[in-house]
């Protein structure tokens, strides 16, 4: 198995976190409210599904990619990014009133 990929989806997941945190952050500061739009609760509930379990395998891609090749510095610098995506996300969720 190639050793790159892992660190490529290790990365993809992190984006994809943040993508789905940045629209969070747009549709509480805008205008718009979703409790109109028929479906829109299904699909923002499976997004606060992947925005809370892509830090944890993004963590587990990165690890086994720092694995597989410890003295590449960039499945390093993945592994901290998905640690420091997986703190924020704690504190996020600990944060918020409706727990």
């Amino acid at each position: 198995m190639a050793r790159t990929p892992l660190r490529s989806a290790a990365l993809s997941c992190l984006a994809v976190w943040a993508a789905v945190w940045l629209l969070f952050l747009l549709l509480r500061f805008s205008s718009l409210d979703v409790r109109y739009i028929p479906g829109a609760g299904r699909i923002l509930l499976g997004a606060l599904v992947i925005s809370f379990l892509a830090p944890i395998v993004a963590a587990g891609l990165a690890a086994a990619a720092l694995v597989r090749q410890p003295r590449v510095l960039v499945n390093l610098l993945a592994l901290a990014c998905a640690a420091a995506a997986l703190v924020v996300q704690a504190l996020v969720f600990a944060s918020s009133r409706w727990l």
